[in-house]
C-alpha cells in the first residue's frame, strides 16, 4: 500500500520514458476482459478511450506556501519541455521523464496533483475570500486544498467537506496536513443528502454571523437534552473550527457537488493492469458485490 494518499490517484503514478523519441505503442482493446468489454458495452461507454496515447496530468500551485516554481521551473523539475499553464496557478504537462512524487516542488509540497475537471468545477464557483463554502464529495481531497488556495487566510472564508466514507475522509485529513491549508477546513461523514449542519457562527474568536453572537452560550449539557441541537461531531476540523456550536442561522454562499466515485475506471488506472495482470482486475473490480456498492460513494437522489 502507498504511503502517500495522493500516490492512489493516476496523475501522480507516471511513466519514466528512457528518450525523447521512445515509441508508444497503442493499447489493443481486444486485450480486455471480456468480463469487462460487457461492462462497458452495458454502460455505452466506447472502448477506444482506452487507445489515447497522450494524456496530460494536471497540478496546481499550493498558493498557502511561498516561493513556488515558475514554468520554467516546472518544466526542469519534470524533465520536459511540454509544460504549459492552463489557468493562473494550474498547469498542465505530458511526456515528463520524472514521475510527480520525485520532483522537488511536489516533494516541498509546492505543487499537489488534481484532476482537471475538479479544478474547473472549483474554479466555477468563482470564490471570494469570505465565502463559507460545502464541498460534498469531498474526497480524495485535491478539490479541498484548491478552495482553501483561493479562500486564503485574509477573510473569514471556510469549506466545509462531506464524504460518506470514513477511509476517503482520512485521505483528505491527510491531504490538508501534508499542504498545511487546513486552518479553515473542517470534515464530516455523512451523506450528502441529509446533512444539515449549518457553516460555522465563527473562525476561532471571529464572529462571521452577528446575529449568533448574542445568543447565551449552548452548552454540552443542553444540547445532550434537545434532540434538536446536538452538536455532531466532526470527523476532523482545525483548532479554529473545532468547537464550533452549529447553530449559524445563515446558509453556505457556495455549494459544490462533484461526484466522483473512484478512479477505479480511469484510463491510466485501467491500462496499468496490462502489467499486473487481467485476472487481478476482475477481482478487485469486477467482482458483482463490489459493482452493486458503487452507488455508496455517490450522492444519491439529489
Amino acid at each position: 500500500m502507498p504511503s502517500d494518499p495522493e500516490e492512489t490517484q493516476d496523475y501522480n503514478e507516471l511513466p519514466i520514458d528512457s528518450t525523447t523519441t521512445t515509441t508508444i505503442v497503442p493499447f489493443n482493446i481486444d486485450n480486455l476482459p471480456p468480463s469487462f468489454q460487457n461492462f462497458l458495452k452495458d454502460n455505452a461507454i466506447d472502448p477506444q478511450i482506452y487507445t489515447v496515447v497522450d494524456l496530460p496530468r494536471y497540478i496546481r500551485l499550493n498558493t498557502h506556501l511561498k516561493n513556488l516554481p515558475t514554468l520554467e521551473e516546472l518544466k526542469n523539475q519534470l524533465d520536459t519541455e511540454q509544460v504549459w499553464q492552463v489557468k493562473e496557478g494550474i498547469f498542465g504537462f505530458l511526456h515528463a521523464k520524472q514521475r510527480l512524487v520525485d520532483v522537488e516542488a511536489y516533494k516541498s509540497h509546492k505543487i499537489f496533483g488534481i484532476d482537471l475537471s475538479s479544478a474547473m468545477a472549483v474554479d466555477a464557483l468563482e470564490l471570494q475570500i469570505n465565502d463559507q463554502v460545502l464541498d460534498l464529495c469531498c474526497a480524495p481531497g485535491a478539490k479541498l486544498c484548491m478552495i482553501a488556495n483561493l479562500l486564503g487566510n485574509d477573510g473569514y472564508g471556510t469549506v466545509t467537506g462531506v464524504d460518506i466514507a470514513s477511509h476517503r475522509l482520512a485521505t483528505c485529513r491527510s491531504m490538508v496536513k501534508k499542504y498545511n491549508v487546513g486552518n479553515r477546513i473542517r470534515l464530516f461523514e455523512a451523506d450528502g443528502t441529509t446533512f444539515q449542519i449549518p457553516p460555522p457562527a465563527r473562525v476561532g474568536g471571529r464572529v462571521i454571523f452577528a446575529d449568533d453572537h448574542d445568543e447565551p452560550p449552548v452548552t454540552k449539557k443542553r444540547r445532550k437534552n434537545d434532540s434538536d441541537c446536538i452538536i455532531k461531531k466532526p470527523f476532523w476540523a482545525s483548532k479554529l473550527l473545532r468547537f464550533d456550536t452549529q447553530v449559524a442561522s445563515c446558509l453556505y454562499d457556495k455549494v459544490l457537488v462533484d461526484a466522483e466515485c473512484t478512479h477505479d475506471g480511469s484510463i491510466s488506472h485501467i491500462l496499468k493492469y496490462e502489467k499486473w495482470g487481467w485476472d487481478a482486475f476482475e477481482k478487485n473490480f469486477m467482482n458483482p458485490d463490489r459493482l452493486s456498492t458503487i452507488c455508496e460513494l455517490q450522492v444519491k437522489d439529489i
